[in-house]
């Protein structure tokens, strides 16, 4: 876990306050402080050892920081975005959230840090004769085109799509990624390899200057 989580850290560089901020693989019993200049100290438990990361609001992320005043923060609902872990809120109306998934079905969850003020990303997933349709948006603008990782890199922003009872799937099964279109939404064409009871969508949430947009999920049955 310390390694995972030393390799994430060292690419933010000074970009640390536009990007998503991923924590580490299978955290156990994490937790969220916030004070009130807007540093965060993220904790989680790995091998029986409390490990903390503190994410200032602008430059370096901090392994092993922790926050020098009080928790401003209180808690929130947590349905308020799916994949919650922790859902926090502070004075200044931005909301904080603690969310885990992982990029592929039988991967470790990746833990990883929201920021954001007003409604959370919107996903929405039905199936419509062969195919799965849906939209991405955030803050009434499209999710789509590119987003930057920590280091910088132009990534293109993917919609995962996965099935549930399909065949050779036991749980859930990756079908594909699928870039959104300049409006958010996206369609495929369901293979007969993919054809099951239930359809998953999952897409991460934009960056948007020192916002980092909640992840979002929409599941349809088939």
């Amino acid at each position: 876990m310390r390694l995972i989580v030393a390799v994430a850290v060292a690419s933010l560089g000074t970009e640390a306050a536009i990007a998503s901020i991923r924590v580490a693989s299978g955290a156990a019993r994490p937790a969220l402080r916030i004070d009130a200049r807007g540093n965060a100290e993220v904790s989680w438990l790995a091998q029986g050892v409390r490990e903390r990361l503190l994410v200032p609001p602008t430059g370096l992320v901090l392994p092993g920081g922790r926050l020098s005043g009080d928790d401003v923060s209180r808690p929130a609902r947590r349905d308020l975005v799916p994949m919650a872990r922790v859902v926090r809120r502070t004075p200044d109306g931005y909301f904080w959230a603690l969310q885990e998934w992982a990029r592929a079905p039988d991967e470790l969850p990746d833990l990883r840090l929201a920021r954001w003020k007003g409604a959370p990303t919107k996903l929405t997933l039905t199936v419509s004769g062969d195919r799965l349709v849906g939209k991405a948006t955030f803050a009434g603008r499209p999710v789509s085109g590119f987003t930057k990782s920590p280091a910088g890199k132009r990534i293109r922003i993917n919609v995962y799509l996965d099935c549930a009872g399909c065949p050779g799937a036991n749980g859930w099964k990756r079908m594909l990624g699928v870039a959104p279109r300049a409006d958010g939404s996206f369609r495929a064409s369901i293979r007969p390899e993919w054809e099951g009871s239930r359809y998953r969508a999952t897409v991460a949430g934009p960056d948007r200057g020192t916002t980092r947009a909640p992840d979002a999920r929409a599941i349809a049955s088939g």
